[in-house]
């Protein structure tokens, strides 16, 4: 049974639905650090502008993403499956670290993210989950780290140092900035168990 189940609505997308879920994970083989499972799926267009006539050109083609990420007792990633069907077909990754921070891409050993201890899955704000519960920031406190960002619905893999900063608890709870090269900044509040309820300008819980 899941601990915890949300859903939220795309801002920035009109169609966009994004589901997660976190539930406790038995050790298996495979993964005997496991101790948390989260689980997401995730629809939406390659597009923000999806007005137009099916059939058009410019027209944006539809996707859905399912994922899976399994971490340890102290929130560390260690592995990431992501499934997406988009227009040409289905594609799917997979993504393995162990506790020294070694990781693989589809089996194979993937030096560019070595050191990194999370992961982000771009579609999905239950992955900031995560870096909320490692981290464990204090008010005030900010923290940058190097993590392994994986786009939606490309499924490009890429490090991406990422800066977390713990504000002054609003009136909806745990306040925090984020902050990327890329992206710019932008300001996002959770639940007392971390998982995210407003991510400016991204998304908006729902249930």
């Amino acid at each position: 049974m899941a601990l915890i189940s949300a859903l939220w609505r795309r801002l920035d997308e009109p169609h966009g639905l994004v589901h997660g879920a976190i539930s406790e994970l038995e050790p298996t083989p495979d993964h005997p650090d496991g101790a948390f499972l989260l689980d997401g799926a995730a629809i939406g267009t390659d597009s923000p502008d999806d007005t137009g006539p099916i059939g058009e050109q410019d027209a944006p083609r539809p996707w859905s993403t399912r994922f899976s990420v399994v971490v340890d007792a102290r929130w560390q990633t260690r592995s990431c499956f992501v499934e997406t069907i988009g227009g040409d077909g289905l594609d799917r990754v997979t993504l393995t670290v162990d506790a020294l921070g070694h990781w693989t891409l589809d089996g194979r050993d993937w030096t560019e993210l070595e050191g990194c201890l999370d992961v982000d899955v771009s579609i999905s704000p239950l992955t900031n989950t995560l870096v909320v519960r490692r981290l464990g920031l204090e008010v005030g406190e900010e923290r940058s780290i190097d993590v392994a960002w994986l786009d939606v619905p490309s499924l490009a893999v890429a490090r991406v140092t990422q800066t977390y900063r713990r504000e002054p608890d609003g009136p909806h709870g745990p306040q925090f900035v984020y902050a990327d090269p890329t992206y710019g900044s932008f300001t996002f509040t959770t639940d007392p168990s971390g998982v995210v309820r407003e991510y400016q300008g991204l998304f908006a819980r729902v249930a």
